[in-house]
């Protein structure tokens, strides 16, 4: 017997297999490394720097994009950007649901283990009826064998006929036996599954009021997450759904998140001019949007006003001028 369990080990390889990528400049950490993935192409999604406006946290500074559209461009793939702020919500929002109604909601447990196995259910019974009749045709199959080489013997059927009976029946045989294979594999991996949404659900109970993200949480519970293009809805919002297959249980629900917008992760301040509060696009804004909006208008009417008064004099002094 191995030291270690088959689960375990392939848990390790996991772990060992996943790309960790250090810590950037900023010191983000990527702790969805291996997991996110693009659901169209099937490419890793890449942690990229591209706010250039000062945050407050290294997190809202980074956002996720397809690997194959950064490499290959359009032509391969779409951009499939996604916040990191985004996606980490969200994560931690859909586990702490799910550890909160493994512990509190025997009700919302069963109808999911009903809604995930259903179809497996009544699969299986189909399988089950299948097996038995597949597995009473090879009993039928030996006895005919058995009847046919007896026939053989006591000379009742010829040579001819014996090889043409018994080829018909040894393909039959081989055809049931592989059909039998297929039926007994599928029939161990549905209950597999259902084994599996009890170790999940035994598994997550320990994550509940959980408050932080990181790899070794994410490695845990998570096989892969799958990320879809941001679509533009009927009334202008932008909406993303994203895919999370656990660990035993695979995809339940998709999640549809809307997109932070890039300046809503600075905190508010009040307008250096009129006082009101508002939401800064940088550290540096000073004005609110009316503000700025009539001081921009100011600073324009006035840069018009000089650049007229420099034609003026330069007119007034223009030798041309001077000499008619």
């Amino acid at each position: 017997e191995g030291i270690v369990t088959q689960e375990e080990f392939d848990t390790v390889q996991q772990l060992i297999t996943s790309r960790r990528l250090p810590q950037n400049k900023g010191g983000f950490v990527n702790i969805f490394a291996g997991v996110i993935k693009c659901v169209d192409c099937g490419c890793a999604l890449r942690a990229m720097n591209v706010h250039r406006r000062k945050r407050p946290e290294i997190i809202d500074c980074v956002q996720y994009s397809c690997n194959n559209y950064a490499r290959n461009g359009r032509s391969e793939c779409s951009a499939h950007n996604i916040e990191a702020r985004d996606l980490f919500n969200a994560v931690l929002a859909d586990i702490n649901c799910f550890a909160d109604m493994a512990v509190n909601d025997e009700k919302a447990v069963r109808a999911i283990e009903k809604r995930l196995t259903e179809t497996d259910q009544s699969r299986a019974k189909a399988l089950e009826k299948e097996r038995k009749k597949l597995n009473k045709r090879l009993a039928e199959l030996d006895r005919l064998f058995s009847s046919l080489y007896e026939d053989k013997v006591m000379e009742r059927i010829t040579e001819r006929n014996f090889e043409m009976m018994s080829g018909k029946y040894q393909k039959e045989q081989l055809e049931i036996e592989a059909r039998l294979k297929e039926v007994t594999e599928t029939l161990n991996e549905s209950y597999e599954k259902s084994r599996g949404i009890r170790d999940f659900l035994a598994l997550i109970r320990n994550y509940q009021g959980l408050k932080e993200l990181d790899a070794t949480v994410i490695n845990a519970l998570i096989d892969k997450i799958l990320v879809s293009e941001r679509e533009k809805m009927a009334d202008g919002t932008v909406k993303q759904e994203i895919k999370i297959y656990y660990k035993f249980i695979g995809f339940v629900d998709e999640l549809h998140i809307i997109p932070t917008k890039r300046w809503a992760a600075m905190p508010a301040k009040n307008c250096t001019v009129c006082g009101v509060e508002y939401v800064p696009g940088s550290g540096a804004s000073r004005y609110c949007p009316a503000c700025a909006k009539k001081i921009r208008r100011e600073k324009s009417n006035e840069s018009k006003r000089r650049s007229r008064e420099q034609k003026r004099i330069a007119c007034m002094n223009c030798p041309q001028k001077m000499t008619d």
